[in-house]
C-alpha cells in the first residue's frame, strides 16, 4: 500500500514545501530553511521516505522556534521540543 507523500507541511504557521526530487549522493534529504522547502529523494522505499521526511521536519520544527539559533542538542532535548512543538505540525 503507498502511501501518499504531501506535497507541503505547515510547521508552527510556515507552509514547508515538500519536493521528492533530491539526488545528492552524500544525503538523503535536505531542509532549505531560506526557501521553506524540504528535499528528500524520491527513489528510496516509502517506508525510508517517511523516516527521512520526519528527520527533516524536526529541523523544520528547530528552524522555527527560539531554539533555531542553537545547533547542537542532546537526545532529550530534541524529544522535549519534537513533542512540544509536534501538536502545531
Amino acid at each position: 500500500m503507498a502511501v501518499k507523500r504531501p506535497s507541503s507541511i505547515k510547521v508552527l504557521g510556515q507552509k514547508y514545501d515538500a519536493k521528492y526530487d533530491y539526488n545528492d549522493e552524500d544525503n538523503l534529504g535536505l531542509t532549505v530553511e531560506e526557501t521553506s522547502t524540504i528535499f528528500v529523494r524520491g527513489n528510496l522505499p516509502e517506508n525510508k521516505i517517511i523516516r527521512v521526511l520526519m528527520h527533516e521536519v524536526t529541523h523544520a520544527i528547530l528552524n522555527e522556534t527560539p531554539f533555531s539559533v542553537r545547533k547542537r542538542f542532546d537526545v532529550e532535548e530534541v524529544c522535549d521540543i519534537v513533542g512540544f512543538f509536534l501538536i502545531n505540525v
